[in-house]
């Protein structure tokens, strides 16, 4: 295979590119309605999302910088959300890298099923974590949007 891959590496490749995109357009979605700011994904496994916009409703959780971001998603979230801080960020700045490898599920298995599916995002496993990621970010919205300064 010296000039090209045989035909089950390509199609398996073409489908995880398929899934991932799908992904990464859900949680792109997600993020940017609860008011995080997050350019459309165009390739790759990773959402980059600037959550400055939530910072009243981040600082309510005692989260004042991508360290204490990290910690606060990752635990909401049930899955790795590393801060911006770790890809050469400002550790100021609360930026989050979201992973779509995590919306999957744990197990081989889990994984390609949803590879597999003609609708991976209808599969439980997706669909749980997609509802995780939306319910965790409309609530940093909602509370961003009620939180009013001190007078």
């Amino acid at each position: 295979y010296a000039l090209g891959e045989p035909e089950p590496v390509t199609a398996r490749m073409a489908a995880t590119v398929r899934l991932h995109a799908l992904l990464a357009a859900e949680a792109h979605t997600t993020v940017v309605a609860a008011g995080a700011l997050a350019r459309p994904p165009r390739c790759g496994r990773h959402l980059y999302a600037d959550l400055a916009p939530l910072r009243p409703a981040l600082t309510a959780h005692g989260v004042g910088d991508a360290q204490e971001l990290e910690d606060f998603l990752t635990a909401r979230l049930g899955m790795p959300a590393p801060g911006g801080h770790r890809f050469g960020d400002d550790l100021e700045a609360p930026r989050v890298r979201l992973s779509t490898g995590a919306l999957v599920g744990g197990s081989d298995a889990e994984r390609a099923e949803c590879l597999t599916s003609p609708t991976p995002l209808e599969l439980p496993q997706a669909h749980r974590a997609l509802s995780r990621l939306k319910s965790v970010f409309d609530d940093l919205r909602d509370e961003a949007q009620g939180w009013e300064p001190p007078r």
